[in-house]
């Protein structure tokens, strides 16, 4: 792997960890844990109609590939998480709660979305001259993402080691994508079509993930309404800035 490309992977690790570390460190109750939820739901939004969905069928069309084939790439991520959580893990899990299949399909959405991320960094290692300020925006959006992820923990009791285990995969999907990018990169510097078709993926994960775990966990109760409104905008507008740096 290129040098350059190292760092950038310390330091988007680095970003994601300290993202985390403030949600598992901290002592919160579970009103509090609720309006850090409702930041990390805003979050989720905000990636998901600010970054990942405009960006679906520019890059189909600059690749040369059908529009349609990241629409239907992101109805098969939707699907698949469906699947996967309504009834392969609902199965196993039934009686631990509601909180422990959320943390289970937000961290499939996150590590889904941060294995493009890593595969979109690897074709920048021709690029030095954009690698840094690229990389910087990945990480403060890495960041965000950890400590949604951590929220979720959180909430559904996870031991501390467990919680720290799971975020150190979570962390580690960047790696891996840029590993993996640099094998299926092609001579132009491409991905071709798997890249379009991950993105997609990613983006049918993070909808159903903000659809039908974060947001209906968040208003569930009636405590906090506005606070909690509040702490949705304020992820928003998280999201708004640290997808407008990565462009």
């Amino acid at each position: 792997m290129h040098p350059a490309l190292i760092q950038a992977c310390l330091m988007i690790v680095g970003f994601a960890l300290l993202g985390a570390a403030l949600p598992l460190l901290g002592r919160w109750s579970d009103r509090h844990l609720h309006l850090l939820l409702s930041v990390a739901a805003g979050t989720f939004l905000g990636t998901l109609f600010l970054e990942l969905l405009p960006e679906l069928p520019a890059h189909a069309q600059a690749d040369g590939h059908d529009a349609r084939l990241p629409w239907g790439a992101a109805l098969a991520g939707l699907l698949l998480l469906f699947f996967v959580e309504r009834i392969w893990l609902r199965e196993r899990v039934a009686d631990a709660g509601g909180h422990l299949v959320l943390w289970m399909a937000t961290l499939t959405g996150l590590c889904g979305h941060s294995f493009i991320m890593g595969l979109g960094l690897s074709t920048l290692a021709r690029r030095p001259e954009v690698l840094y300020s690229i990389s910087l925006a990945f990480a403060a959006h890495k960041a965000a993402e950890g400590f949604s992820l951590a929220t979720v923990m959180r909430l559904a009791g996870l031991h501390p080691r467990r919680a720290w285990f799971w975020l150190a995969v979570f962390c580690l999907t960047t790696p891996f994508g840029v590993l993996a990018g640099s094998q299926l990169m092609s001579a132009d510097g491409s991905l071709g079509a798997w890249s379009v078709v991950l993105e997609g993926m990613a983006a049918g994960t993070f909808l159903y993930v903000a659809a039908y775990n974060l947001l209906p966990e968040v208003f569930h109760g009636r405590e906090q309404r506005m606070v909690r409104v509040a702490g949705l905008l304020g992820g928003l507008l998280i999201s708004a800035f640290t997808a407008g740096g990565a462009h």
